[in-house]
């Protein structure tokens, strides 16, 4: 069944508001959807969230989706990221400035105690851009970070969660013992500079073991 935009972004809002489903992405091809990618929590069983996926489609649209169609990726639970702070991280700052083509970005978060400045530079392309704020935020945690690996920027995406337009953002931690993927999400509020230094830091906060 051929569907149009509009219809493709209910459908997103439908499938965001299914429990478990942290985000979904639609590919679609030709009037059709030809995949739906969803990044699910582990709380739920996927061919459960696929069933829920096919029933509410089915029921708000009247279309029926093969289940074949739809992927799931789950988040798997890992040990927390030790810290040296007393308390998780916040967004503070940020300074950018372009030249030559080039991008240079800073960025400042703290805590109660303590703040901590980053930078990053690259290429000054919008997508570029938002990857680099996400670095630099990760530069500034990892200055406090209790010898527990690295923080390394994966993908950092707009996406429409609950409806609304939102920023999600993947961050690597490598230590010695593993590698996990960590997803963390921020609603945009008119910057997008700002809403991915706030989901670079609601991935990473969501790991944390605060220690003295």
């Amino acid at each position: 069944m051929k569907v149009d935009k509009s219809s493709l972004e209910e459908i997103e809002s439908i499938i965001s508001k299914i429990q478990g489903v942290v985000s979904g992405k639609l590919a679609y091809q030709n009037g059709e959807i030809v995949e739906i990618h969803i990044l699910a929590n582990s709380k739920r069983n996927p061919k459960q969230i696929v069933r829920d996926i096919e029933s509410a489609i089915l029921v708000k649209m009247g279309i029926e989706m093969d289940h074949k169609k739809i992927s799931i990726a789950q988040l798997s639970p890992e040990e927390p990221i030790p810290v040296k702070s007393g308390d998780r991280y916040k967004f503070r700052s940020i300074s950018y400035k372009a030249e030559n083509g080039e991008t240079e970005i800073v960025v400042t978060i703290d805590n109660s105690k303590k703040s901590y400045s980053a930078k990053a530079s690259g290429p000054n392309i919008e997508q570029n851009r938002l990857r680099l704020i996400s670095t630099a935020t990760l530069s500034a945690i990892e200055q406090c970070m209790n010898n527990s690996g690295t923080l390394v920027s994966g993908n950092v995406q707009k996406i429409v969660l609950c409806g609304k337009p939102a920023i999600a953002v993947t961050v690597n931690h490598r230590s010695n013992h593993h590698e996990e993927i960590l997803l963390g999400t921020a609603l945009i509020k008119g910057d997008d500079f700002e809403s991915t230094i706030r989901a670079t830091l609601d991935a990473v906060n969501r790991r944390i073991s605060l220690v003295n």
